[in-house]
């Protein structure tokens, strides 16, 4: 399954940056967001766009409108499209323990879900842009917060997606996670 953003006329970074996060939330193993317009803020916003798919998650690519176009063309090189990568899928997504999650942090849920099936350390800071605001002050105070699923949304989270929280650094605010045990 491949999932598709298509920006035009209306587009700014924010724009694009929620297209990103739509991307990741709807987790397809590959996301496309599309550049249809042609303007003299194509190739500042191109980079930008290059710039914030570049993190861990589910493939992500950027095309343009001359792809898109090159798509039909009938003697095109498909894996050209997108700036030379081809879309493969990735055998080493993770399965997910829940299937759907409906809480607060749905995203970070998301998120984790498309995580291949190794440790991941990232920061609270990377955490609070995956879902697009502040972490609970408790996770900055309070390791268990992490882990204990009653009264955690954070730790629900994390769980239902199949993982769990280790090596949870308050002094520099750093959480590696695990694939939860099956």
């Amino acid at each position: 399954m491949v999932a598709f953003e298509i920006e035009s006329s209306w587009r700014s970074r924010k724009h694009v940056k929620g297209d990103l996060l739509n991307l990741m939330d709807c987790g397809a193993p590959v996301g496309i967001i599309v550049l249809a317009d042609g303007d003299a803020r194509d190739e500042s916003l191109l980079r930008f766009t290059r710039a914030l798919i570049d993190r861990p998650g589910p493939e992500i690519q950027v095309w343009t409108r001359s792809d898109v176009v090159a798509l039909d063309v009938a003697s095109a090189d498909v894996d050209s499209v997108g700036g030379g990568s081809s879309l493969k899928l990735h055998d080493d997504a993770p399965q997910l323990t829940t299937r759907t999650h409906a809480g607060k942090y749905h995203s970070l849920w998301a998120w984790l879900s498309r995580q291949a099936p190794r440790p991941v350390t990232t920061t609270f800071d990377e955490l609070e842009e995956v879902i697009g605001g502040p972490l609970p002050p408790s996770c900055r105070k309070h390791p268990p917060h992490w882990h204990s699923y009653d009264g955690s949304a954070v730790a629900r989270a994390i769980q239902d997606a199949g993982w769990k929280a280790t090596a949870v650094d308050l002094a520099w605010e750093r959480v590696t996670f695990v694939p939860a045990p099956r």
